[in-house]
């Protein structure tokens, strides 16, 4: 996957601004406590410096405030960092424009945690790894952790209404809004261009070879929004935006087209179906690992 996609896909503020207001909290996951929990393992561990690579605007940084005296947001997009730094004011972390595959603002061996949510995707995994092994000290750790929306088979569900389970009309209206919702994606995946792993069985990718303790889970992330959030959320989606540039579809008419059909069936079940309470399911992965305590290339 080429590095130059993200800052094509996150180039537009409005965008940006969606992405801070509709994406998924990763406090939500739980995923700081198990990075907390990997590392306690070391004798001595170092909460120094850490670095979160494809930040966006600062949701997957945020969580490390807390625990870390300095940390570090990089994201290749100018508008996600003009974002993250608008949003988040804390003086500890800094946010600033770079690629994963150049990390030149960090030494040799000067971070104890580098972190990368939902964003390996858009990497060049070699010279990625090459500069994550650079970076991180003896023993530090690599956490890559995300969620993949569940779309991609008949009987799996991605989207249900949150409550109403007296409602008789109940089970027809989580049938049919599950049913667009999986048609979403089966138009956006439907033309060429960006394609990422979406499935509910990836769990981001191989840590570097050598790298040790390796550690994976997986499990259900609901991520409870209205109509509103939902449209905002797909509108963030990198291949939303591949599928608007490949077919000529705007953005914004493609989400009036679904917000309208989203609305016709949850009028079904509430007379202000814009503010009908639903939970999008998706599969939140973590994955865990450290570089050895000595030279292992």
């Amino acid at each position: 996957m080429a590095v130059e996609i993200a800052p094509k896909l996150f180039k537009n503020t409005g965008i940006s601004h969606l992405y801070q207001e509709c994406r998924p909290r990763y406090t939500e996951s739980g995923v700081i406590e198990k990075i907390l929990d990997f590392m306690k393992v070391l004798i001595e561990p170092s909460y120094d410096r850490a670095a979160d690579i494809g930040c966006g605007t600062g949701l997957s940084t945020q969580h490390l405030l807390p625990h870390f005296r300095d940390v570090v947001g990089i994201d290749a997009s100018h508008s996600q960092i003009e974002e993250a730094t608008t949003c988040n004011t804390a003086k500890n972390v800094r946010y600033r424009v770079g690629s994963a595959e150049d990390l030149s603002m960090f030494e040799d061996a000067s971070l104890d945690l580098l972190t990368v949510g939902t964003a390996i995707h858009y990497f060049k995994l070699d010279n990625f790894y090459k500069e994550l092994d650079r970076v991180l000290k003896p023993g530090g750790v690599f956490a890559q952790f995300g969620y993949n929306h569940r779309h991609t088979r008949p009987g799996i569900v991605g989207l249900s209404l949150d409550g109403f389970t007296d409602h008789p009309a109940q089970e027809e209206v989580n049938e049919e809004c599950n049913k667009v919702f999986q048609e979403v994606f089966e138009t956006l995946l439907g033309v060429e261009g960006y394609h990422p792993a979406l499935d509910p069985e990836m769990y981001g990718v191989d840590p570097p070879s050598g790298y040790i303790d390796k550690k994976q889970s997986s499990e259900e992330l609901l991520h409870r929004c209205n109509l509103a959030t939902l449209m905002g959320l797909l509108q963030t989606l990198g291949i939303w935006q591949n599928y608007c540039k490949q077919s000529g579809a705007n953005s914004e008419e493609l989400a009036i087209c679904y917000r309208r059909r989203f609305l016709s069936i949850l009028g079904g079940i509430s007379q202000s179906p814009e503010e009908v309470p639903m939970k999008q399911h998706l599969t939140f992965y973590v994955t865990l690992s450290r570089k050895p305590y000595h030279d292992h290339r």
